[in-house]
């Protein structure tokens, strides 16, 4: 694709959260790139359900990240893959028509600094390349766990990061792993991606049956990937004397989250792990885990194609936002595909 040589006049189809639960489409004017800025156009980019709704709803506690972060007018998205159409001097490695994926909001048009812009392989498609920056926050939450092999595991929040997890779990040895949620459709896809254990009920009510499928022994490690206060305190109750929770989910309203009647008796660790980790955590550097995500979709080890549950313009993206607040159950991985804008 030619270089665009002058962009002054390139205007974007934005999505935006103007302030709490109201979402609009603005046509907004985009700069020509600056030194080490790529100029880009969007293909494909995937909602982040549990972090854009929380954005979207906009109640947070003070002190909390969420309070500091965000902002209205808000931008929602991080997960895009684009193509370069033009570039800014200083910019190394990365040239006009290249194919991109980078933490880019909801836009049909963009600026980037290309170092934080990956280069998406021929082999790996737009569509599969979007869950790139989920994936790595997944493979954040196993690093930080530490697993032994033939641990019993369970997880908690089966939306896209709580699936990758699973993904992760099989592929690492784990001997049980026992997915929990409330709504059937979720537990699904847990099995397909390699739970071996599934509970059709809120994890509240979950005890007894972890005790009955572990023979009493509990779980070795439980992943908290809600962002739900309400949860943590069922899920130390779940696991063996010194036992670990991992959470992935970080909740907006953590004045109301307590740990559980028994963390200090039974020694149990919680482990709390962010995305902003990603650069040089346990000597991985997000270069690294670029690689390995691409490598393990390559191979087959990494499905994140049957996570899509529908692909939609960004057009829709209001009527989209509206539908996951009332039934996010229903819906897994949302794909904004921008090429329907073309003419």
């Amino acid at each position: 694709m030619p270089s665009i040589a002058i962009t002054q006049g390139l205007t974007s189809i934005n999505c935006v959260f103007q302030e709490p639960d109201r979402i609009e489409l603005l046509e907004e004017q985009v700069p020509s790139p600056g030194p080490g800025q790529i100029l880009c156009a969007a293909k494909k980019s995937l909602i982040s359900t549990g972090t854009e709704l929380a954005c979207l709803k906009g109640s947070f506690d003070e002190g909390t990240v969420w309070s500091s972060w965000v902002q209205y007018p808000f931008y929602p998205g991080y997960s895009m893959a684009a193509q370069v159409l033009e570039i800014g001097s200083g910019v190394e490695g990365i040239k006009v028509g290249d194919r991109i994926m980078c933490p880019a909001g909801h836009r049909q048009y963009f600026l980037v600094e290309y170092k934080e812009a990956a280069l998406i392989p021929d082999s790996i498609r737009d569509e599969e390349a979007i869950f790139t920056q989920l994936a790595k926050v997944a493979l954040l939450g196993v690093l930080r766990a530490e697993h032994a092999f033939g641990e019993r595991v369970g997880i908690v929040g089966l939306g896209l990061i709580g699936q990758l997890v699973i993904q992760y779990l099989n592929a690492g040895g784990a001997r049980q792993i026992i997915a929990i949620a409330p709504e059937s459709s979720r537990l699904g896809q847990a099995r397909r991606n390699g739970a071996t254990d599934l509970l059709n009920l809120p994890v509240a009510e979950a005890f007894g049956q972890v005790e009955e499928l572990t023979r009493g022994k509990m779980l070795d490690t439980i992943y908290d990937v809600t962002g739900s206060y309400a949860v943590l305190p069922y899920c130390t109750q779940l696991t063996r004397d010194l036992g670990k929770v991992i959470l992935l989910g970080d909740s907006t309203e953590p004045s109301k989250q307590t740990i559980g009647p028994k963390v200090v008796f039974n020694s149990v660790s919680i482990l709390g792990i962010h995305g902003r980790m990603m650069e040089g955590f346990k000597g991985w550097t997000e270069v690294d885990m670029n690689e390995f995500i691409f490598e393990s979709i390559q191979r087959g080890k990494l499905d994140v194609a049957s996570l899509i549950t529908e692909e939609v313009s960004p057009l829709e993206a209001v009527s989209v936002y509206s539908r996951l607040v009332e039934r996010k159950s229903d819906f897994m991985g949302v794909v904004f595909d921008w090429t329907q804008l073309q003419s």
